[in-house]
Order: C-alpha cells, then structure tokens, then sequence
C-alpha cells in the first residue's frame, strides 16, 4: 500500500466516523473552496490543497514520498524524536519501518489543531447541548490552544 493510500484511508475512516452530517461537511468543504477563490494568486500557492477533499487540518502526510510503497508502519499516540530514532535505529538494524504514524499531530499539522477542536462543538451539540452552549463551553479553550500554537 502507498503512503497517500493509508493517509486517503484514515481520512475515509474518519469522514464515516464524523459526527457531523454528510450535508455539514458538504458546507463545510464548499467554505473552504469559497475562501480559496477569495484568496489572491500568491496566496493559493501557498494554499494546503489537502483541505478541499480533507476537512481535518490535524491529519496530514508532514514527511516523505506519497508515492512511496509501506509495508511496515510503527504507531503510536505521541511519536516525537526518541520514537522516530527508534524507527530509524530499527531499520539500521534490519527490522525495516516505512512509516511512523502519530495519534497526536505535529509540524503544519499541529498548527492547525485549535481549528478541529470545533468538532466538539459538533459533538456536544449531538449530545443534546445547545450550540451556543456548546460554542461556550469551547471557546476559551480554542483559543488558548491557538495562542500557544501561534510560533508553530
């Protein structure tokens, strides 16, 4: 399996999974494809064009080929620099890793973070909270989290 496929794959899983409406995230996309049209020509180059199909900014491909063949991949919730070394290492030393997959996002994709924690609006909504009581409950926090994220 490719790299892009796995990636395309956990990104399917998660739309299936979504608590939002297919119609939501329908809206959602054609936001996107709105902002970008707005957007002037340097500006769409630098525009991550993953965000037309992919609606979660937390989940990218941050390093090597797409087209790369993986046949073994080392997973985890945390995958920081011992993790990737260990991967590295093991290779060294025969046991070949293609992939390092991280639960928890890092590089462009950790910048972007404070922007999915809106889906849990989604699904305190879903719950029965009210949305403005949901947007409530949230906002200081996205906040928070996008001040810090705001050197990344």
């Amino acid at each position: 399996m490719k790299l892009k496929e796995i990636y395309e794959f956990a990104v399917q899983k998660g739309l299936e999974a979504d608590p939002r409406s297919k119609t939501e995230l329908e809206q959602s996309m054609a936001e996107v494809r709105r902002k970008y049209d707005e957007l002037k020509k340097q500006e769409q180059e630098e525009f991550d064009p993953d965000r037309f199909w992919n609606p979660y900014d937390d989940t990218r491909i941050l390093y090597g080929d797409p087209e790369a063949e993986i046949n073994s991949i080392l997973v985890g919730i945390d995958m920081e620099i011992g993790e990737v070394m260990l991967a590295d290492r093991l290779s060294e030393k025969g046991i070949r890793i293609d992939a390092v997959i991280a639960h928890h996002p890092e590089g462009a994709a950790l910048a972007k973070l404070y922007e999915v924690m809106h889906l849990q609006e989604d699904i305190l909504t879903g719950l029965g909270v009210p949305v403005n009581i949901a947007e409530g409950i949230m906002a200081e926090r996205i906040k928070e989290v996008e001040r810090q994220l705001m050197p990344v």
